[in-house]
C-alpha cells in the first residue's frame, strides 16, 4: 500500500486474495494504515512524550557534523 500509493495492481490484489486472504482483509490493513498515520500526527503535533515502555526505542535525529 505504501510503496504503491493506495494503488496496488490488480496482480497484487490477487496475489493477496490467493494466498487466502479476504476482501475484507484489505480494508483492515487499510484502517491499520490510517489509525496508525492519524496516530503519528496527532503525536506529531502535540510533541506527546513516548510511553516509558517503549523510550528504549525512540528516534532520535543524528546530529549534522
Amino acid at each position: 500500500m505504501f510503496v504503491s500509493r493506495g494503488h496496488p495492481s490488480q496482480d497484487d490484489v490477487a496475489a493477496f486474495i490467493n494466498a487466502g486472504y479476504a476482501e475484507l482483509h484489505i480494508l483492515d490493513i487499510i484502517l491499520a494504515l490510517a489509525v496508525k498515520i492519524i496516530s503519528n500526527y496527532s503525536n506529531h503535533v502535540f510533541d506527546s512524550a513516548v510511553d516509558d515502555a517503549f523510550a528504549a526505542r525512540a528516534w532520535e535525529a543524528q546530529s549534522a557534523s
